[in-house]
């Protein structure tokens, strides 16, 4: 009858867990992660290639939608700082009675 200490790689005790079978997308996560860990890691011209595979498959926007959401972002920006720059001003009226000193 063997010990259980010798086994070198023992099963850890407690509840197992249910690997997840058929094409749920939680099955489906787990064997892409199970590949991924798997896989060798490529040489740096390999990666690049795949990359620029990548980069091909891409909708880059055109002209007219790129200056409108750049136009969108730098209101926002600005509408933000306007906010901020206010509520600090604010905020500096009201608490600098607290911290000044009125005696000599």
């Amino acid at each position: 009858m063997a010990k259980s200490s010798d086994n070198p790689n023992p099963e850890p005790t407690g509840p197992k867990k249910a690997v997840p079978t058929g094409n749920s997308p939680l099955a489906q996560a787990q064997r892409r992660a199970q590949t991924m860990a798997s896989r060798k890691p490529t040489d740096p011209a390999q990666f690049f290639r795949e990359a620029w595979v990548e980069l091909k498959k891409t909708t880059w926007p055109n002209r007219e939608v790129l200056t409108k959401s750049t136009t969108v972002v730098l209101a926002l920006v600005l509408a933000v700082a306007i906010w901020v720059g206010g509520l600090d001003a604010i905020l500096t009226q009201v608490s600098s009675p607290l911290f000044t000193s009125t005696h000599k």
